[in-house]
């Protein structure tokens, strides 16, 4: 994962948003507790009609609000969701993703199939870049996973996945992940 002049050059803006996330997390943990113990500290009586008769000042109310930011990390996705993160970099842009889902098939057989697909200015539309073999399962949820590899092309991608029940005579049902950039 680290080059000899530090980390991956696909790996900056994940560290650098991910530092952020966490600094942000942080100063929000430190309000939340300094306003605990600042009201464990005054005690029962300090903000009552009594305390504040007394000379003592009335306790104000903070509002804390926080924005969950979306992170890259090894957690499973929830199900009906694609996550794809960077697994391996090396020389000549060579870029390996690991890409995963959660399928619930609620007992039927399943037959499924990952596609890595990349936009196309030109086009003005996502172009199927590579395709996994087909796959299948029965029984109960599981997490499936894929190893695209793509050498020395940058540009925007994203992962599909396409699922289809084995009774299913219709179209496949394709769950999209968020895009990403690679860039060399």
């Amino acid at each position: 994962m680290r080059t000899r002049r530090g980390l991956a050059p696909g790996l900056v803006p994940i560290v650098v948003s991910g530092t952020a996330t966490v600094f942000k997390l942080i100063v929000a943990c430190l309000t939340v507790a300094g306003a605990y113990f600042g009201a464990v500290a005054m005690g029962p009586d300090q903000g009552t009609a009594e305390g504040t008769a007394a000379g003592r000042p009335a306790i104000r109310t903070v509002t804390l609000s926080a924005r969950a930011l979306p992170a890259e990390d090894a957690r499973v996705p929830r199900p009906g969701t694609v996550a794809a993160a960077l697994a391996d970099a090396g020389p000549s842009c060579r870029r390996v993703y690991h890409v995963q889902s959660v399928i619930d098939p609620a007992g039927e057989p399943i037959v499924y199939e990952w596609r890595l697909a990349r936009w196309s200015a030109s086009a003005h539309a996502w172009r199927t870049y590579l395709v996994s073999a087909t796959a299948g399962f029965m029984g109960g949820q599981r997490t499936v996973e894929w190893y695209p590899r793509v050498v020395g092309n940058p540009g925007w991608y994203r992962a599909e996945l396409s699922i289809r029940g084995e009774a299913d005579a219709g179209p496949r049902r394709t769950v999209t992940g968020e895009r990403f950039q690679i860039s060399c």
